[in-house]
């Protein structure tokens, strides 16, 4: 009993749901098993947690006075109540779809006039609402045909409206068909799967040039596409998309500008991987505008990554105030196991890159290690700041020390090769001849030639030209 679904729901609920719940249970139209009230009465009152005795199976049997096996069964009433109540919630959230359900029931009761008055009712209610997403158009979608409907009952043929219900219909396929294309697109570019997308290369066909491309949840998905996709054209597409955002983005309930802008910003974070640090800039601003839209938090939490990612967009644009500002300002929405060390890390990054290396080294020394791209990272910073205080006894040691972690590390995949490459030049920088300007040159070549090598400028500021 005491890993039964229906006590791990009640666990997982909040305060005010759960006080919605009572009430709800104790409805004789909603329950109508007075065992199942019962039952929820006894695990209410041992929430959050109760001793694994007290949720033994025979245990609440005998508490209850029933047989084991009538437990089961009431067991099951109870969560069945609870996920009906759950199904209301949710219901409740959605306004739009009772309309729809309130007008449908009137007109099959054959009161036209009221079943009328709600469609305007509702119809004002739809447009009043600020979100132009894919639920929007879906809700429009069914209130064009109510109306259609109500129509043909009351025998006003030339009051049909065909063509407002097929739009409103295209519209609502198409934008949620753009929306799952680009999950797709998406999580193939991660899993390497291919997915059959079905009419997702027909609608694409359909949409260039067309007028719907002037709705927001339309034009948003239709260019994050082809900016995933990675043509010619992706980056006009790309500044298609951050223009939308910029004008639209509150046009959007927040998981879905979430999602468009985790899509503008992982097109701006491939580009600067690829040496693209014109992107910095773009990346930096989709940044500011998402933290203003709420966009990048989840469940009101920013992830220490985001949190990095922004520090590091800031810092390479020199908006060190900023970078300082929103560090301190934004470390209490970071997870508190990983606080921390992301506060820490990034203030390290701060200090080297304005100049103060002990303030720096401070930060590293404080952080918690607990991911491996992250240590490789600050070791890399310790490296440059030993390198640049000539500090060359301890960058052997350092270098050494990654040599080792790179080799005990089995699960690095190509950023095994990226530290190793790093490592390499460090040492090969460290045994060239300063006079000598060949070998300088020749190092400046191999470096400016390695791969996505996000060091590239900083390896050659340390070398004379």
């Amino acid at each position: 009993m005491q890993s039964a679904p229906v006590f791990q729901v009640l666990q997982a609920l909040p305060p005010s749901v759960l006080r919605a719940l009572d009430k709800f249970m104790a409805s004789p139209y909603h329950v109508t098993h007075a065992g199942a009230g019962l039952l929820y009465r006894y695990l209410r009152a041992r929430l959050p947690e109760a001793p694994a005795a007290e949720l033994e199976k025979a245990v609440v049997a005998r508490q209850l006075g029933e047989s084991p096996e009538r437990l089961y069964h009431l067991t099951s009433y109870l969560l069945e109540a609870i996920e009906q109540f759950l199904a209301l919630e949710a219901w409740k959230r959605a306004p739009e779809d009772g309309h729809v359900l309130v007008v449908e029931a009137l007109r099959r009761l054959h009161l036209d006039g009221l079943s009328a008055g709600m469609l305007r009712y509702a119809r004002r209610r739809l447009e009043g609402e600020l979100f132009r997403s894919a639920a929007y158009h879906r809700a429009d979608y069914r209130l064009q045909l109510e109306a259609y409907h109500l129509s043909q009952q009351q025998g006003r043929a030339k009051a049909f409206n065909l063509q407002e219900l097929s739009d409103a219909q295209d519209v609502a396929f198409i934008s949620e068909k753009l929306r799952t294309g680009c999950l797709l697109l998406s999580h193939q570019s991660v899993s390497k799967r291919a997915y059959d997308d079905g009419l997702l290369k027909p609608v694409l066909a359909f949409l260039k040039g067309h007028a719907y491309l002037k709705i927001p949840s339309v034009a948003a998905y239709y260019h994050g596409y082809f900016a995933q996709a990675g043509g010619a054209d992706s980056d006009a597409h790309f500044r298609q998309l951050k223009t939308i955002l910029d004008s639209h983005a509150d046009r959007f309930p927040v998981s879905e500008v979430h999602d468009l802008y985790l899509m503008a910003i992982n097109f701006c974070i491939r580009r600067i991987n690829q040496a693209e640090g014109q992107y910095f800039r773009d990346v930096f601003d989709l940044y500011q505008s998402g933290l203003q839209h709420g966009a990048l938090l989840e469940n009101g939490a920013l992830s220490r990554w985001t949190y990095t990612n922004i520090a590091l967009a800031a810092l390479s644009l020199g908006e060190y105030a900023w970078a300082f500002q929103f560090l301190q300002e934004y470390a209490p929405l970071v997870p508190a196991n990983h606080r921390e060390g992301a506060l820490n890390f990034n203030l390290a990054r701060y200090f080297y890159d304005t100049g103060n290396y002990r303030q720096a080294m401070q930060h590293l020394v404080r952080m918690e290690y607990d991911d491996v791209l992250q240590n490789l990272m600050a070791k890399t910073i310790l490296c440059k700041i030993y390198y640049e205080m000539d500090e060359y006894s301890a960058l052997e040691n350092q270098l050494d020390s990654i040599e080792i972690y790179l080799r005990r590390k089995k699960v690095l995949g190509y950023h095994k090769d990226y530290y190793s490459s790093v490592v390499r030049l460090m040492r090969k920088m460290l045994a060239v001849n300063p006079n000598d300007g060949s070998a300088a040159l020749a190092l400046r070549q191999q470096i400016s030639a390695a791969p996505a090598l996000a060091e590239r400028e900083w390896f050659l500021k340390q070398l004379p030209e």
